[in-house]
């Protein structure tokens, strides 16, 4: 059995080193992402304080106005002072735009600047959105999503295949097992290597094995994470779930018609914290409405969903509550960003992805060491003169 582990943790390894080199080191990098983008971009995420914000209808209103061939479909509206509102937008009948997004001075509904999210471009505008889409579709179109959530399961199988292959044959097991712990001093590279690989592993499998997990998750949410969840676990229905109407309902409730439903329904809740994003589901006909901090430690933010028929609450989901199913489906991201304990679970995140590039790069120099040992070997065989029987 243990040959068989030791051969699927070397080949799978060795399968999944490349994409995991990528999402390791581009998952550190957008552990603060949201910082780094605003740095390369102050122009688009910072404004002067000029007075109190328009009501969110105005500012789409800025927005289609400015640019007939477009209609908002997402509206962040700023939750501080000095932050700017923005705005993703789609193309109306059928028109060709070259952005995506848009950003205001929520204010006076100036634009700021406009770009594409998630266009291969490589200037300071663009390159923290293009890293977030590489990092977990690889720009693939279509099938670049499952292809790393593919990946995910394999890691998370490997996470277990490579724990038991650390366990030590034989008694006395701690005294066996804690050299795997730790480097041993002046040892050469390949001792230095296969050092650096088993116990970065051990010491950080707890989180390596979340960072998997919820890999998995965000790109096999319907596929594969949200059935096994359900199997397993109580879980509430979920309101995308349900099939669009035939026609698209007609939208009667504007937008800050919207933003008063939901806020009058969070106060009864006691949820806490600003409105911060709102998407009108045009096809389904509804509102949802996100309510709380962004990037706030914790479950994140709270969902609400508005009909815009006649103002009705359809569905509410609440960060960190529902049953036990929907809970840790509310983990995922959290856990995936290290938001859930702020700003020292970020930075954990980034020395574990960090770590991930390490151990793939690690696990190859092993295996390479390995197998020119093992090439070695059977060259001097072959070089010997057999034995003369006479």
């Amino acid at each position: 059995m243990r040959a068989i582990l030791t051969a699927l943790h070397r080949y799978g390894g060795l399968a999944m080193a490349g994409f995991l080199i990528i999402a390791g080191l581009s998952g550190s990098i957008l552990a603060f992402r949201f910082e780094l983008d605003s740095g390369l971009n102050p122009h688009l995420f910072r404004v002067e304080p000029a007075g109190a914000a328009l009501p969110v209808s105005q500012l789409v209103a800025h927005v289609e106005r400015a640019d007939p061939a477009v209609a908002v479909l997402t509206i962040l509206p700023a939750t501080k002072a000095g932050e700017t509102a923005s705005a993703y937008v789609g193309p109306r009948d059928g028109r060709v735009v070259d952005y995506n997004q848009v950003f205001l001075d929520p204010a006076t509904g100036r634009i700021l600047g406009r770009r594409m999210d998630g266009a291969f471009r490589l200037d300071r505008a663009h390159v923290i959105p293009l890293l977030y889409r590489f990092h977990y579709s690889l720009l693939i179109p279509g099938w670049g999503t499952l292809l790393m959530g593919v990946v995910a399961v394999a890691w998370l199988i490997d996470c277990f295949v490579g724990w038991v292959l650390t366990l030590p044959r034989g008694r006395p097991f701690w005294r066996k097992w804690r050299p795997i712990w730790g480097i041993k001093q002046g040892a050469g590279g390949y001792r230095l290597n296969l050092d650096l690989h088993r116990a970065t592993g051990l010491w950080l499998w707890p989180v390596l094995f979340l960072l998997a997990l919820s890999s998995m998750a965000l790109n096999l949410n319907h596929e594969l994470f949200r059935p096994v969840l359900s199997a397993l676990l109580p879980t509430s229905p979920s309101i995308w779930d349900r099939p669009s109407p035939a026609e698209p309902p007609a939208m009667v409730l504007d937008w800050d018609a919207a933003v008063a439903a939901a806020q009058a329904e969070a106060g009864r809740r006691g949820l806490d914290g600003p409105v911060g994003m709102i998407y009108a589901a045009r096809a389904q006909g509804f509102y949802m409405l996100r309510v709380g901090h962004r990037h706030a430690p914790g479950f994140g933010t709270s969902a609400l969903f508005i009909s815009g028929v006649d103002g009705s609450i359809l569905s509410v989901d609440e960060a960190g509550g529902g049953q036990a199913g929907d809970r840790i489906a509310g983990l995922m991201f959290p856990l995936h960003s290290g938001q859930i304990a702020g700003l020292p679970g970020r930075i954990l995140i980034c020395i574990a992805g960090l770590a991930v590039a390490m151990l793939s790069v690690t696990g190859i120099y092993i295996w390479w060491k390995k197998r020119a040992a093992r090439l070695s070997r059977k060259a001097s065989a072959a070089g010997v003169p057999r034995q003369s029987h006479r």
